[in-house]
Order: C-alpha cells, then structure tokens, then sequence
C-alpha cells in the first residue's frame, strides 16, 4: 500500500485551483515547472465551466484561484474570473501571481473590480538585488513591491508566499520585515521542491541546520508584528514554538495530469513514533539522498495513540486569513460547515448502532467515513460511480465499500448495513469525485518545433 506521503492529494477541499497556463516573465531558478513552461497547456475554458456550474449546483467549495505560469499574462483572465463571480458558487476570488503587472495601478483596480478579492504574490528577497537575480529579471522587486502597496490601497486581501532556497535563506527575516508596513494578511513559506532538479543541480537546497533556525527567526518577526504564518514541507519539530503553523494541505488542483508524475516524495526515519506523523510530511527524498536523514536535528514528538500507515492524508481547516489557525486538524469545527452535505449522507447511522463517527476525511477521489466502538473500528468508503469498480452496492453517485474492519464482527455488519442503507437512501445523485482531471496526452502540451541537425559539407 502506498501511503499519502508518496501521492500528491488534496487535503483542503473548500479550495479550487485552476492553471489557466504556463507561461511567464520571469525565470525564477526554482521554478517547478521550468521545463513545463511554454509547453504544458492551461486548462480549456470548457473544462473550468464544467467546475464552475458543478460548483454553483453543489457548493463542493468556497474559493478559486487561478494560477499559471504567471496569471496575470492570460488574455482572457478576466473571463475566468467573470464567469467565476457569475455563478454565484464562490465567495473569493484569488489569484496567484508575482505581482509585477499590479504595478500599474489602473490594471490592477481592473481585477479588483472584475471581482478578484484575494491576491497571492510571491517575494523571494528582501530588497531588488537579491529578488531580481532569484527571479532573473531585472525590476521585477520594484514592480512586484509597488503591485501590493496598489493591492493594500485597494482594499483587497494581500499574502504572501515565499520559497525556501539556499539563495535567500540568511535573508528571511528581512523579508518579513519588508512586508510588514503592507500589514498582509498572511505570508507563507514553502521549503523547495527540487522536481525538475532531484540531484539538486542548481545547489538551491538549504540543509535544515542553515534553514530551520533562519525560518524560525522570520516566523518570529510575523509574530512580533501579528502576521498570520503558515509553513509547508518543512519537518514540524524544527519549527520550535510555531510547530502550528505548518500545514501541508493542498487544494483540488485542475491541471495537466503530467504534473502529478514528477509531484516529490516524502519520508521520516521517526514517522512511525512521531505524534504528527500524519500530517508532517518530513524531508523530500532528494533532500535524504543530498543531505542525509538529519536524524541528529529532527525529533520524535512523543505519540498518545498507535502508529498506523495512513491511506490519506488528514483534512484541514479553513485557508480563510483571519479564520483560526491554519493547520487545524479536521477534528475542527469548520469541517462542520465544509461537509455538511457530505455527513448528511450517514447521519444517525453512529448513534443508531453506539458508534462514533471520528472523521471524514473528503479528497478528490474518495469521501471515507470513520467509525469507532471501543476497540472496534470500520471505514466506509464512497468513490466516484463505476460499473465496474468494487462496490457492495452502487448509489446514483458512488461506489460504496468498506475497508480496515476491526474488532466485534456483528457490530461493524450493523455500521457498514447502516452506512450503505442511509447512503442508498439519501443520495440525491450529482455528488461528483474524482471527475475533473487535467488534460492528457497530446491534448495537454503545445507542439515544439523540430530541431535541424547541422548538415556536413565535408571532412
């Protein structure tokens, strides 16, 4: 069995990534999709409507971002985003840019207008020599700087997002400091993904020996100035006193399915004694095969329960700015609200039988309810409808089968006859998984022109 940490799942399901396409002005040096860039295409515009209208029929989620390359080189972005706020399904709007075309001001109240209410850009240094030699292009720290002072002038949501490499690492907290009088509403750090680079050829790696204490000094400066923080795919236990904001959640991502294939994997040599195992990703594999385990730096967090291999990844709380803290797990209220229509699929069953439903964990491929009596324990698993897929009964919608039975025999025959019946019965059909994968094949990339190989004239 491959466990979530060797899969790329979405694990925040109010959100709705969309990659419009892969093309953009600047050359950042970690870019994941450098050799993506030019080749791969966006989603079709047919595609994103079908998301769009499933979305306003069954509010599956709250926000949509759009993405690329650089979004804000799309010519028909104010189309998505049109289409997006007319379907009434979402209540933000976000895009994730680098900022550099919101310099102009008029451009930039056009989005806000066109209904764009959250703004996503990237900082990589602290002041235009180093941004502008991470990003290749020159001006672009100015250009990306003046973008979100016209964001903040403009009463829209500004955050932040900065990549952890070994060209910016002694420079984190001055970053924060630098965003700081723009009063964002969340800045974000993300450790680097070597993708395209598993050798880590560009040297962009940091060791955590150099990283951990730099980041800690700028998630320090978010505090001091009372900036909402989150972290991804660093290891917990080097975060010190903000092991809470790291949250390793992602969105259901419309992109070309090729992308997926090079998605890094992830390990821990003290996962199976780690009480945040199941959300701590620990070190990408290209990091081990440079660095090393690190098992000097990391530390085993204590468990309170057993260790057991994980078949998904844990569900998170709301990515709201302002909303509590990030890396809640779903244990949180706001699950409550986010999968409402989802619990009313087997409400009563728990109580009916002395059960208690401990999780629901919704992703892109499956919807897994988890029951518990006692020592007893069973997972009803709904995936999207097909005929020729497992099922101990197919529903307008799903497939339904039940896995990791534990315990008392006739009671978890009463909670999976419960589940099953209470599904067959309140399924109203329309509850999509699974149905909006990217493109594949020829479809999804652009044809390169051929090279011609010189021709010899002579010895």
């Amino acid at each position: 069995m491959q466990t979530y940490k060797g899969r790329f799942e979405p694990t925040r399901f109010e959100d709705l990534t969309v990659t419009v396409d892969f093309r953009c002005h600047s050359a950042c040096r970690f870019c994941i999709v450098q050799e993506g860039m030019n080749y791969f295409k966006g989603i079709p515009f047919e595609l994103f409507q079908r998301a769009v209208d499933d979305n306003a029929k069954n509010r599956r989620y709250r926000r949509v971002t759009f993405t690329g390359g650089e979004i804000t080189l799309e010519e028909k972005l104010f189309d998505y985003v049109a289409y997006a706020r007319e379907s009434g399904g979402f209540e933000e709007i976000r895009l994730q840019t680098n900022g550099r075309l919101l310099a102009d001001s008029a451009y930039a109240r056009s989005l806000v207008d066109a209904g764009v209410t959250e703004f996503f850009v990237s900082l990589h240094g602290h002041d235009a020599e180093t941004q502008d030699y991470i990003s290749q292009r020159s001006g672009s720290f100015d250009e990306a700087m003046a973008g979100m002072r016209n964001v903040v002038d403009l009463g829209a949501c500004l955050m932040t997002n900065t990549v952890l490499i070994t060209l910016n690492q002694d420079v984190l907290s001055k970053i924060v400091e630098t965003v700081a009088p723009l009063a964002p509403s969340r800045m974000e750090f993300w450790n680097y993904l070597p993708m395209e680079d598993p050798g880590d050829e560009r040297g962009l790696l940091a060791p955590m020996a150099e990283l951990a204490p730099a980041l800690r000094g700028a998630l320090d400066g978010c505090a001091k100035h009372e900036i909402e923080v989150l972290v991804k795919y660093m290891p917990r236990c080097l975060l010190g006193d903000h092991g809470e904001t790291l949250d390793n959640a992602q969105p259901d991502v419309v992109i070309v399915e090729e992308f997926y294939d090079i998605y890094p994997k992830f390990a821990c040599l003290y996962e199976a004694k780690c009480e945040y195992a199941e959300s701590c990703l620990g070190l990408t594999h290209a990091y081990i095969k440079k660095f090393g385990w690190d098992k000097e730096l990391l530390v085993a967090y204590p468990r309170t329960t057993p260790w057991q291999e994980q078949e998904d990844g844990l569900i998170f709380g709301s990515d709201q700015p302002g909303f509590g803290t990030v890396g809640t797990p779903s244990s949180d209220s706001s699950r409550e609200g986010a999968h409402q229509e989802w619990a009313a699929l087997v409400e009563g069953v728990a109580e009916a039988t002395g059960a208690v439903l401990t999780d629901l964990v919704l992703q892109r491929r499956s919807c897994t309810y988890r029951f518990e009596h006692g020592a007893s324990r069973v997972d009803i698993v709904l995936e999207a409808r097909d005929e020729d897929g497992p099922a101990l009964v197919r529903t307008p919608s799903f497939n339904v089968h039940y896995r990791n039975a534990e315990g008392d025999q006739e009671l978890l025959r009463q909670i999976v006859a419960g589940a099953v019946k209470s599904v067959e019965a309140r399924d109203p059909g329309g509850m999509m998984l699974d149905l909006r994968k990217g493109p594949v094949g020829p479809d999804s990339v652009r044809r390169r022109p051929k090279r011609r190989l010189p021709v010899k004239t002579g010895d």
